[in-house]
């Protein structure tokens, strides 16, 4: 039987009620006072002119409003267009623009790019959620919710109907919409507990927040499902990390990539934690293979480890308990992402979409009953990308022999830096608005905390004057933080073939040449 994301919220509200469901800077909610607050949202929106199917932004930070948010928005049957915390004004405007928003809900941290919206005062709603004066135009959250209803109203029922739309970093310079349905979320949903392995009532130290979608239905969600809770530790040190989870029994945590280290050192601190740690999900980019023989090493066969991206929803491949025991037939568990889910299937395949045998490297092409609806107002990409029900990834990999895949590389030059995707064209759209700038060309280069840093190489325009650090002022100016550059090289030309591409493997190599102490 279908259901929606709203009604799955509800039954965890009613069954957990008096669970503590997350926990953020010191305060907490319980499953009850999250519902009985998301249907004061849902209302307050019907008052203010919104339908079930309305477009709602949500651009959050780590309180527990946060969550009240977005399960106020699926009670109410409204479209959640998550928006990162972090991109500047132009960002978020045009994803207002794009996703045809109606309404915005912000937490304070995002108060000062609000105020800077060009479209914010034209919205139909606009809540702030801040402990002092909300922004002008802006209605504060709590007010607006301590006078609207808090009764149930009836749920949709079309499980196709779009729950979320999640933004990625466009290759054309602009980001596109990902189309969510309650099919694809609940599924997720659902999904993560088995293929995480996450305990009924568990706990999660979660030293991530809500700038990515994906930790919306890969961590916070399946935890409200299963009746756990999620703790927020963004920014703990390992001293404090490790102790948060001994205090609490925590039984899952989040590796980023960057984190890793800092989560070993946690455990070396604190080994108790490993009482009741049950499992720790590796994520954010390609984890190298030393360094997942060290964690293993440390916490045995607690590791998560899988491929996924937004389009999919979810989890796609996963590893098994028996993988790192020896007991797996893979060719290096350690540089694997494992095989496919049951609710999944990934092929590799050539130019022309042809199957490749086993060990050849081709395209990742990806069949998932959490499959997303399509690009929001795109169908062309869509339609490039979901092709007879099968996504199309852009990554590089293979399959073993006994069904485990490997990722080689990334297509379409896709820069993946403390677990945040940065398309290039992006950021070189935004270096090219700079008079002083004739030309750019943006790429990963390696790098040992962040896995790669975004680097650019700028090309002066004649007669003007240009500096390294006005190109990253200026940048930082238009473009959430992860995606500035981190190096800026100022160059006379870029390498091109004749088609008139950058050759970005020349300018890396040209690159390192040319300046000591830059890895390629």
């Amino acid at each position: 039987m279908s259901q929606t994301l709203g009604e799955l919220f509800a039954n965890a509200g009613h069954r957990f009620a008096g669970n503590v469901a997350i926990v953020a800077h010191g305060r907490q909610r319980t499953f009850a006072e999250v519902v009985e607050r998301g249907w004061r949202l849902a209302h307050a929106l019907r008052e203010r002119g919104l339908a079930p199917g309305d477009k709602v932004a949500a651009m959050l930070g780590n309180r527990v409003e946060s969550f009240e948010v977005y399960v106020g928005l699926a009670l109410g049957g409204y479209t959640a267009v998550h928006v990162n915390d972090r991109l500047t004004a132009t960002e978020v405007d045009y994803v207002l623009s794009d996703s045809g928003a109606r309404a915005l809900v912000h937490t304070d941290g995002a108060s000062g790019v609000a105020a800077q919206l060009a479209l914010a005062p034209g919205l139909a709603a606009w809540f702030a959620i801040v402990d002092d004066a909300a922004p002008s135009g802006a209605e504060s959250f709590d007010e607006a919710l301590a006078v609207a209803d808090s009764s149930p109203m009836p749920f949709g029922d079309d499980d196709e109907a779009i729950a979320l739309i999640g933004y990625t970093s466009g290759t054309t310079g602009f980001p596109k919409g990902v189309l969510v349905s309650h099919r694809a979320v609940v599924g997720c949903v659902k999904l993560v507990p088995y293929a995480y392995r996450l305990p009924l009532q568990g706990h999660a130290a979660f030293p991530g927040g809500w700038s990515f979608v994906s930790g919306l239905w890969g961590v916070i969600f399946p935890h409200f499902y299963t009746g756990g809770t999620v703790s927020f530790i963004p920014g703990a040190t390992p001293e404090e990390w490790g102790r948060h989870m001994v205090e609490n029994g925590s039984t899952f945590t989040l590796g980023l990539t960057p984190l890793i280290p800092g989560l070993m050192a946690a455990l070396q601190a604190h080994p108790q934690a490993l009482d009741t740690l049950q499992s720790v999900l590796h994520s954010g980019g390609p984890l190298p293979a030393e360094l997942a023989e060290g964690l293993v090493e440390l916490i045995g066969d607690r590791l998560v480890e899988t491929y996924g991206m937004t389009e999919v929803v979810g989890p796609i491949t996963i590893t098994n308990r028996t993988d790192w025991r020896g007991l797996g037939r893979a060719r290096n568990i350690f540089e694997s992402v494992g095989r496919p889910l049951p609710t999944s299937s990934m092929r590799v395949v050539d130019a022309d979409g042809a199957s490749l045998p086993d060990g050849e490297v081709g395209e990742l092409v990806i069949a998932a009953d959490t499959m997303f609806s399509g690009y929001h107002g795109q169908p062309d990409k869509t339609a490039a990308a979901l092709r007879d029900g099968e996504y199309f990834t852009g990554d590089l990999g293979y399959r073993d022999e006994a069904g485990y895949f490997y990722l080689t590389g990334r297509a379409q030059d896709l820069i993946i830096s403390g677990g945040a995707n940065v398309y290039p064209a992006e950021v070189e759209r935004v270096l090219l608005l700079m008079d002083e700038v004739a030309d750019a060309a943006v790429f990963g280069l390696p790098d040992d905390r962040w896995g790669e840093a975004v680097s650019a190489a700028v090309v002066v325009a004649p007669g003007a004057s240009l500096t390294e650090d006005a190109v990253r002022t200026f940048a930082r100016g238009q473009l959430a933080g992860y995606k500035k550059p981190v190096h800026v090289f100022l160059v006379d030309a870029l390498p091109r073939n004749a088609s008139m591409k950058v050759m970005k493997h020349v300018l890396k190599d040209q690159i390192v040449d040319a300046h000591q102490g830059v890895q390629a």
